[in-house]
């Protein structure tokens, strides 16, 4: 956890999310990069449900390493989600932060290699629609390079895709 928090210093990432995510329209507000960074540390903990956000409040040792004073409930979390869902230019914004991110891990890469799959969010949400698993949810493509130098692959795309979307639909206007 705390190679990423110092991976996310490094790059500068708050500063890139809130120069490019809308901020809050009111002084009380939290920053973009709150939230993302939020996520960020969820999904690093394997933690994939809104509500898992309590594992990182009670998580004293890592607030302290990682100077986290600022730690969002999951309905806080779940409404600047659902805000951003329906902002017109959020994809470009996600672009751009993007964009910066992998110029700073594959500057010296010639090459690399797209790996795209659907992932199953499950979700009880009345919109959802059945997975081809038999859950109700969404079924997301992403797209990953593996060439970053991490332990992980980088994210470089998504495509939001209700539950009951073959995962393969689309699979070359997605690539291109």
């Amino acid at each position: 956890m705390l190679a990423i928090a110092q991976l996310m210093e490094t790059l500068n990432l708050a500063e890139r999310i809130d120069q490019h995510f809308p901020l809050p329209k009111s002084n009380r507000g939290y920053e973009p990069s709150t939230f993302i960074k939020t996520l960020i540390l969820m999904k690093h903990e394997s933690r994939f449900h809104l509500d898992d956000i309590c594992h990182l409040k009670e998580d004293e040792a890592l607030r302290t390493v990682l100077s986290l004073d600022k730690l969002l409930f999951a309905t806080t979390l779940g409404d600047w989600l659902r805000r951003m869902g329906k902002e017109p230019n959020i994809e470009s914004a996600w672009v751009s932060v993007n964009q910066g991110i992998l110029q700073s891990a594959l500057y010296r890469c010639k090459r690399v290699t797209l790996d795209i799959d659907a992932t199953e969010i499950i979700t009880d949400k009345i919109s959802s629609q059945w997975t081809y698993n038999q859950n109700k949810g969404f079924m997301p493509m992403v797209g990953h390079i593996a060439q970053t130098g991490q332990h992980i692959a980088q994210t470089v795309a998504a495509d939001f895709r209700e539950g009951n979307v073959p995962p393969a639909q689309d699979s070359l206007a997605f690539i291109k």
